[in-house]
């Protein structure tokens, strides 16, 4: 049974006070539609671009937004299908924040096949390592070091399903979100299931769990962003406490207070988002714009990928597409969405 070892030190104390100080603030904002939305476009774009770039991914973020717009972009092809695969897992992320339940073997695995569709031969997508598995620091030269060995294959299964009885009776015994998402963050990496793409399911399942415990900040946070300014001190406070073979319930505390620190960060800026475009000092009756629970699930939809048409939302909303027709025009009199195109290639985005 997975048990880990940390102690709440006075600066995760101290972090997660404020973080949770700063949660409050940006509940409580007022937030125009089409201002938040952008935000979550934005956030997407970050989120896929610091993902992968992590990994070694060469696109830069004006060059993931072209992606994400189904634009061209002169790059090699598989750093353009790891970027593609991003953005649908964080569709994926979308889509399965939706329920609170608990996570399972099938949504990890599910999202394993989204993210490395195409980048490894077929009998490794969305299937655990058939084999044992070792990180290595280049040293340069032709010269490799050992930093970390996984624990070996047979067990992989065992270990992940001790992992995901954990999150459940942690949630049950009230652990604080954060300190749950930190220690599944650092447990499932160390777990290393996959033969790639270990990295980026471990943030995209870390930011689920965030999502599904209502600590999503609106989805406007990006941990990655933390990560991704030096990926040296990521990989070192992921490794700190360990020896160099993965250790079942290993010491904790320097990962939560690695983590606990990004998290800060990145809340930070989100607060500092909200103020610079004036959230909750909105004073004009005609700018508030309140929508019904139809119309925020068309806005969702669009900000996570990036276009709409009334198909869409006539199966979204199960509607007709002449009551879809009507919901899109109402967005449109709001300025919170355009249309493109015409005739049968119409579609909508969000106005700027």
């Amino acid at each position: 049974m997975f048990e880990p070892e940390y102690v709440i030190t006075p600066i995760i104390l101290s972090h997660i006070a404020e973080i949770a100080e700063i949660k409050a603030t940006v509940e409580r904002s007022r937030v125009l539609p089409l201002n938040e939305a952008q935000l979550r476009r934005q956030a997407i774009l970050r989120m896929a671009h610091t993902s992968t770039s992590i990994e070694g991914n060469r696109l830069a973020q004006f060059e993931v937004g072209k992606v994400f717009e189904g634009k061209r972009v002169s790059a090699p092809p598989k750093d353009i299908l790891e970027v593609e695969n991003y953005l649908n897992g964080l569709k994926l992320l979308d889509e399965l924040s939706k329920t609170k339940k608990d996570l399972t073997m099938e949504e990890i695995l599910k999202l394993h096949q989204t993210i490395i569709d195409g980048l490894v031969d077929k009998e490794k997508v969305g299937k655990i390592r058939p084999s044992d598995i070792y990180i290595l620091d280049d040293l340069g030269g032709g010269k490799e070091m050992l930093r970390f060995k996984g624990p070996p294959a047979p067990k992989v299964t065992k270990l992940l399903g001790d992992l995901l009885e954990w999150l459940k009776k942690a949630k049950a015994e009230g652990i604080h979100p954060i300190i749950i998402a930190g220690i599944f963050h650092l447990e499932f990496v160390s777990i290393h299931p996959f033969t790639d793409g270990n990295g980026r399911v471990t943030r995209l399942l870390t930011q689920l769990l965030l999502y599904r415990l209502n600590w999503d900040f609106r989805k406007i946070l990006v941990l990655e962003d933390y990560y991704n300014q030096n990926r040296l001190a990521y990989y070192n406070a992921l490794h700190s406490d360990e020896e160099k073979e993965y250790k079942q319930g290993r010491q904790s505390t320097v990962w939560l207070e690695y983590f606990t620190t990004g998290f800060l960060v990145e809340a930070r800026k989100v607060l500092e988002k909200i103020q610079s475009i004036g959230y909750g000092q909105v004073s004009k009756k005609s700018e508030q714009i309140f929508l019904d629970k139809d119309e925020i699930q068309i806005m969702d939809f669009l900000t996570t990928t990036g276009r709409i048409t009334s198909d869409d939302v006539a199966d979204i909303l199960k509607f007709t597409k002449r009551a879809a027709q009507l919901k899109l025009k109402r967005l449109i009199q709001n300025k919170l969405i355009k249309l493109q195109g015409s005739g049968p290639g119409t579609y909508y985005v969000l106005s700027r």
